[in-house]
């Protein structure tokens, strides 16, 4: 299959667009699952986008995985219209909220069910990666936003993901596994704000969003699949490579650092200090191989000062990340602490 210009790729994109969007815009549980059936028939041919054989084994362990929790989120949604008689109504058994969460953890692959995804991650093509740890997560997110119960559990989670994202990711040469362990620790910071004000869980998700742009766009075209491949590439700017692998890994005073730095304060706020605590000790042991990648591409120092040229739009989101700290930030604390309070008084 060809990976550029075959024309059923425009109509597998569409429909895993239309099937998140499908989700997003419903209150009914029966067509949020709908939802992600359609986004999962439309996500399935992109993976096997270059008709690879071990592309095919990723797209069939894909499926199954994502066909359990579907089979598991509807299950639950029909006992939950047996006890309440309404498909729009919220959880008020505990036992089927907990069922829901799980099966929505699983589909986004947090700890402690995370490990179907670095075995399927490691086989895909850079584009399809993304969508994978970008894309894929906004409706599970939603779904999970509506939940009135279990906030603790899903706080477990979240505290869960960070620490094991970050720890698993240690000793790993490759890559896209290192980012996907990225994007899982990334997720437990999602997750603690999801049932707290999802609207924090949205600005760090868009800026996950802008950051992993560029970076995936550097990583897939100028370097490799592999660490070492780092000190052998000299054709980039090494700089703005560092500043957008440091930005990920929430280093001030970068873009990273500022979605970071809104739920700590958040969190600070409604006294979950273990909690916090616990998610920057996560944070710290990523810090580690961002640097440790930051370092490699340092070695060859006499390279440094080697530019290379951005298409404009790769600019001006490289350029927004480094900014973050003097314009970004500031509006999204001005936004936070006056706007909603203005919006809310009665």
């Amino acid at each position: 299959m060809n990976n550029k210009f075959f024309p059923s790729n425009f109509l597998f994109i569409m429909t895993m667009v239309s099937g998140t969007m499908l989700s997003l815009s419903s209150s009914h549980w029966l067509s949020m699952w709908m939802g992600l059936e359609l986004n999962l028939m439309g996500f399935l041919p992109l993976i096997n986008i270059k008709g690879k054989m071990l592309e095919a084994e990723a797209s069939m362990k894909y499926f199954i995985i994502q066909s359990m929790s579907s089979g598991t989120l509807l299950m639950s949604s029909i006992l939950m219209y047996y006890y309440n008689l309404s498909w729009y109504s919220m959880f008020s058994n505990t036992f089927i909220s907990i069922i829901v969460t799980l099966s929505l953890i699983m589909k986004l692959g947090a700890a402690p069910m995370h490990f179907w995804l670095p075995s399927i991650t490691k086989q895909m093509s850079w584009n399809i990666l993304f969508i994978m740890l970008t894309w894929q997560k906004i409706a599970p997110l939603f779904m999970l936003s509506l939940m009135n119960s279990n906030m603790n559990t899903i706080l477990v989670f979240s505290m869960m993901s960070t620490i094991m994202g970050s720890l698993m990711a240690l000793n790993q040469t490759n890559i896209q596994l290192i980012m996907t362990y990225s994007s899982i620790s990334h997720l437990g910071w999602m997750l603690s704000m999801i049932t707290i004000n999802s609207s924090l869980t949205l600005i760090y998700l868009m800026n996950y969003i802008i950051v992993s742009i560029p970076l995936f766009y550097i990583l897939s075209k100028y370097l490799g699949n592999h660490l070492f491949m780092f000190s052998q590439k000299g054709n980039l700017s090494n700089i703005i490579t560092i500043s957008l692998i440091l930005s990920l890994g929430g280093l001030p005073p970068l873009l990273g650092f500022m979605s970071k730095l809104i739920i700590i304060i958040s969190l600070v706020e409604m006294k979950f200090m273990m909690l916090t605590l616990l998610m920057f000790l996560g944070t710290l042991i990523s810090l580690y191989f961002y640097l440790n990648m930051s370092l490699t591409l340092m070695i060859k120092s006499y390279k440094m000062m080697s530019m290379h040229t951005y298409n404009n739009f790769y600019n001006i989101i490289i350029s927004f990340n480094l900014m973050s700290s003097f314009i970004i930030f500031p509006s999204i604390l001005m936004f936070i602490k006056y706007a909603m309070t203005i919006f809310y008084e009665p």
